[in-house]
């Protein structure tokens, strides 16, 4: 049995199991540590699975509440990545890395 069908056994709704993925990869990226033994070739998705298997993450299914055996090391962030919407019809790369020369 895959990992990802073990995964489905502890969180069995797909969507939920997703988001719960996505969000523990993002903050392992942002530099958390890890809640489980990283082996050598083990991917950050390959961590978050171990994870789960390892009952190291868990849900509240009527919350929908994620909460990691042990405390967080980073902090979330309110920074915001893009301050507005950018219409890519109107405004060029050069617009928005302030490569445009002036003539």
């Amino acid at each position: 049995m895959k990992p990802i069908e073990k995964a489905l056994e502890k969180i069995p709704n797909t969507f939920l199991l997703t988001t719960v993925v996505s969000r523990r990869w993002e903050s392992l990226v942002a530099g958390a540590p890890p809640l489980v033994e990283v082996k050598p070739g083990m991917t950050k998705i390959d961590i978050v699975l171990a994870e789960i298997l390892e009952d190291k993450i868990e849900v509240d299914e009527e919350t929908r509440e994620i909460r990691l055996r042990g405390e967080p090391e980073v902090e979330p962030t309110e920074e915001v990545v893009f301050s507005k919407p950018v219409d890519p019809e109107a405004v060029s790369l050069d617009d928005l890395t302030g490569d445009s020369q002036k003539d």
